[in-house]
């Protein structure tokens, strides 16, 4: 597999963005363009399963589907998995710490295919802009509070415990 590393900090609390994670509602309203829309298909103990419908392309009418497996892993660490449809077996780690300045993001793209440097230094930039876009989208409205399907029984909760 070809991974690609993502780190970035944002000055919002860890819970607040932790919950982000979680709020499917948001993407049809502040992703309508980069990410389309979540349509939650089950939830099971950490498991959410949901069907996203891409954007419409430059050249198409048709929008991609694919069907992705969200399972938080830990306190504020999770994955995704592209199960079917477009970029079926890609994933993506996630894992997010407290930092003085709000919280880090730090994400590994994991994308079928050789692992190969020249591939991974060709494919790095569009994983950085495109990850980049989607989080001046959040930034632009504040992010969002809150979360649906539920935030799963972790984060400050659990390690308070």
């Amino acid at each position: 597999m070809l991974t690609v590393r993502y780190q970035k900090t944002i000055s919002y609390d860890l819970d607040v963005v932790y919950g982000q994670y979680y709020d499917y509602e948001h993407i049809a309203v502040v992703h309508p363009n980069t990410l389309g829309e979540y349509r939650l298909v089950s939830t099971h103990a950490n498991d959410a399963v949901y069907e996203q419908i891409w954007p419409r392309g430059r050249f198409s009418k048709k929008r991609g589907r694919s069907v992705v497996r969200h399972s938080l892993l830990g306190p504020y660490e999770m994955e995704f998995v592209f199960t079917e449809g477009r970029h079926k077996g890609v994933r993506v780690h996630t894992k997010l710490s407290a930092t003085d300045g709000g919280t880090l993001i730090d994400e590994a793209y994991s994308m079928p295919g050789p692992n190969w440097s020249w591939l991974a230094k060709l494919i790095r930039p569009f994983v950085m802009r495109s990850v980049d876009r989607v989080w001046e989208e959040d930034l632009d409205v504040e992010v969002c509070h809150g979360g649906w399907p539920g935030i799963p029984p972790y984060g400050n909760d659990q390690e308070k415990s």
